[in-house]
């Protein structure tokens, strides 16, 4: 019902003609996802986008789990990693772009930023994860002999599992963001460089097109992260 509303409100100011003519109707738009040489397009750069972003979200879920682990295992450790952690997170990708195609190449600069982007998302979820464990839980089985790694195996680490798909659920949106961000800087293909070029260019229906594809699989990977979030807190209930 919600989405017929926007769709009808959306029609409603497009020919009132109070966005002039850079915001399409919905129909114009509807029409490009019919027209097999468009949707081709889009499906390819869909495929390209999609690819990348989830590189980058595997590639920083991991690098940001470690990283939490770490700070929790070796606590003196914890304020320098705190410290790298924000300093890489305050670095606006857009500087970052230029210094990855040096460093590696284009095609990989857009799984490398939606990296970036998920990493702290991660570490802050997992850091904060790890520390929910139940005090009285962990003295408990301390008294009946478990020691460092098997409170970390049976307790800290189930008591994590929550907070990290908590943090997952927003890294993929995050990781959707920055591999379009990195395929302004020279990608191949994908939808960034749709949106740009068809942005440059003035096709006003194909950028909508591009941008609410983005959207669609940013709230696809946002909805399914959620419902695995639900089962996991129904089973830790």
């Amino acid at each position: 019902m919600a989405q017929l509303c926007i769709l009808v409100a959306w029609q409603l100011v497009t020919r009132s003609g109070v966005a002039g003519l850079t915001v399409p109707t919905p129909a114009s738009v509807i029409r490009v996802y019919l027209q097999p040489r468009f949707a081709a397009l889009l499906y390819r750069s869909a495929m390209a986008t999609v690819s990348s972003a989830a590189v980058g979200l595997a590639a920083g879920a991991l690098l940001g789990s470690a990283t939490a682990l770490v700070a929790y295992l070796l606590p003196h450790l914890r304020p320098g990693l705190d410290r790298l952690a924000v300093t890489v997170n305050a670095i606006p990708a857009i500087v970052l772009g230029p210094i990855f195609i040096l460093l590696v190449s284009r095609e990989l600069t857009p799984a490398l930023l939606a990296a970036i982007a998920v990493f702290f998302l991660i570490y802050v979820a997992v850091s904060s994860g790890l520390r929910t464990a139940s005090a009285g839980l962990s003295a408990m089985l301390a008294t009946f002999g478990a020691g460092r790694w098997q409170l970390l195996r049976y307790l800290d680490l189930p008591s994590a599992v929550p907070s990290f798909l908590s943090g997952l659920k927003v890294s993929v949106t995050a990781a959707m963001i920055g591999a379009i961000v990195g395929e302004w800087f020279g990608a191949p293909t994908g939808l960034g460089i749709v949106i740009l070029n068809t942005m440059q260019n003035f096709e006003i229906p194909l950028m909508w097109a591009a941008v609410l594809l983005v959207a669609s699989i940013s709230l696809a990977g946002y909805g399914a992260v959620h419902l695995a979030e639900r089962l996991v807190a129904r089973r830790f209930s």
